[in-house]
C-alpha cells in the first residue's frame, strides 16, 4: 500500500512540475523577461531546485519549490500584463488628447 501512495505522490509532483514549467513558458511568451526579469528568474531557479530535490527523493521540498515557482511565474506574468496595460492606457490617453486638440482647432476655425 505504501508503494501506491508513493506512486500517487510522484504523479502529483510530476503534474506540479509540469504546471510550473507551463506557467514559466507563458510568462516568457508574455514578455516577462523584459517586464519582470527578477520574478521570472526566481521562478526558473525554484523550478530547477524543485527538479533537483525530486531527483534526490525530497518530495516535500520539491513540491514546495515547484509551487513557489508557479506562483513566481504567475506574478511575473501579472506584472507583465500590468505593464502592457499601462502602456496601452498611456497610448490611448495620448491619442485622445490629439483628437481633443484637433476637435478644438476645428471648432475655433468654424467660429471665425
Amino acid at each position: 500500500m505504501l508503494a501506491l501512495a508513493g506512486c500517487a505522490s510522484n504523479k502529483v509532483l510530476d503534474n506540479q512540475l509540469a504546471n510550473s514549467q507551463e506557467a514559466i513558458d507563458q510568462a516568457r511568451i508574455a514578455g516577462a523577461a523584459d517586464a519582470a526579469p527578477a520574478d521570472l528568474s526566481a521562478a526558473v531557479d525554484k523550478l530547477e531546485r524543485a527538479r533537483g530535490s525530486a531527483g534526490h527523493r525530497r518530495g516535500k521540498d520539491a513540491m514546495r519549490l515547484a509551487e513557489e515557482a508557479q506562483v513566481d511565474a504567475n506574478l511575473a506574468r501579472a506584472k507583465t500584463d500590468s505593464a502592457q496595460a499601462r502602456i496601452a492606457a498611456a497610448e490611448i490617453t495620448k491619442s485622445n488628447q490629439v483628437l481633443y486638440d484637433e476637435l478644438k482647432r476645428i471648432r475655433q476655425n468654424q467660429s471665425r
